[in-house]
């Protein structure tokens, strides 16, 4: 079995959060690029196979951080794992699929945001750092539920308007998934210094 260290497994964690802060500026730029009926079809086309090669990269890159965990370990997150798959899968499926449009990404976007809130509001509930940290743990769980949201309203809207919305999701994920991970090293930290004081 792969086994991983905790280093190796942090900065994938890191990549996976500058991946979406990356898709979100990209998918800025094919909004801002999508100035005719031409630009607006090869746009949407981009941003498909942007979102499904992004959640695909993740996904690939959630199921080798849990490699060598264990499986009680990987009990504890297959619910991310199993949305992390489906995500990718449903975004492959839009882009095969025909009739798919900026409103599908939407819906399906907006699921899988009101999902991962919920993960966030467990986790928000359990954690053990300092009351600062976990009350930005419950608000960033809050965003994510707005934002959920915002994707369903933004569905009917223009295209251009609802990818900036998808945009604006994606930054906003990469960079609070790049925050949770620093509260989880400053908590790791924590519980290590008394430890190596005591010895």
């Amino acid at each position: 079995m792969i086994r991983l260290k905790d280093a190796t497994r942090a900065k994938l964690m890191v990549i996976h959060g500058f991946t979406m802060v990356a898709l979100g500026l990209g998918l800025f730029y094919i909004r801002a690029a999508m100035t005719s009926v031409f630009y607006y079809v090869i746009g949407c086309a981009f941003a498909f196979l942007l979102v499904a090669a992004s959640l695909l990269f993740i996904a690939v890159l959630d199921w080798i951080c849990a490699a060598g965990l264990g499986s009680r370990q990987i009990y504890k997150v297959r619910g991310l794992l199993i949305l992390s798959t489906a995500a990718a899968s449903a975004s492959i499926f839009l882009i095969l699929y025909p009739g798919s449009t900026i409103r599908m990404l939407c819906y399906m976007i907006a699921v899988y945001a009101a999902l991962l809130s919920i993960g966030k509001f467990r986790l928000a509930a359990y954690w053990t750092g300092t009351r600062r940290e976990q009350k930005v743990m419950y608000g960033l769980a809050g965003v994510a539920i707005v934002f959920a949201g915002l994707l369903i309203a933004a569905a009917g809207r223009d295209e251009r308007e609802a990818l900036a919305v998808v945009a604006a999701y994606s930054i906003f994920m990469g960079l609070q998934m790049l925050l949770s991970l620093y509260y989880l090293q400053q908590q790791t930290l924590r519980e290590i210094g008394p430890t190596q004081a005591s010895v």
